[in-house]
């Protein structure tokens, strides 16, 4: 499998439940079920620690993922600038514009052991931009 559609999810939403905006620190979602499944079938036969630990030993490869989470971070205070100027200085939207929050909500992610959250969210990544690229996507669209 080459590709996969993905949702870009926008990075302030609206919640109908309580009637008020809030952050969404990640931009791509996997909607299809199918393909969600097949990546957690990964993800129990341990691919989520196997690539936690190569990253997190690979030098070239940690410093590939941190650039990944910067380039998120740049992104996504471009988008929330030009968008939702109006939500600047209301601290609900901090993690927006924290620089120490990466893809998909990620703390710490330059700190090893790095943080391989889930294959799901890599993948979407991996197919929704171009600029996200990745490994981890790469083998998950090999291996379902």
């Amino acid at each position: 499998m080459k590709s996969i559609d993905v949702f870009r999810q926008d990075i302030v939403v609206w919640d109908k439940k309580r009637k008020i905006y809030v952050p969404q620190p990640t931009r791509f979602w996997i909607l299809d079920r199918d393909i969600r499944a097949k990546i957690s079938r990964l993800e129990e036969k341990g691919y989520i620690a196997c690539f936690s630990e190569k990253i997190s030993t690979d030098e070239s490869l940690f410093s590939f993922f941190i650039t990944l989470h910067e380039r998120e971070i740049e992104e996504r205070i471009k988008i929330f600038k030009e968008k939702y100027p109006q939500f600047l200085d209301d601290p609900r939207f901090s993690v927006l514009l924290d620089k120490n929050v990466g893809i998909g909500g990620i703390r710490d992610f330059k700190e090893k052991p790095f943080k391989v959250k889930c294959l799901h969210l890599w993948t979407a990544y991996h197919s929704g931009d171009k600029r996200f690229e990745n490994p981890i996507g790469e083998f998950v669209l090999k291996n379902i």
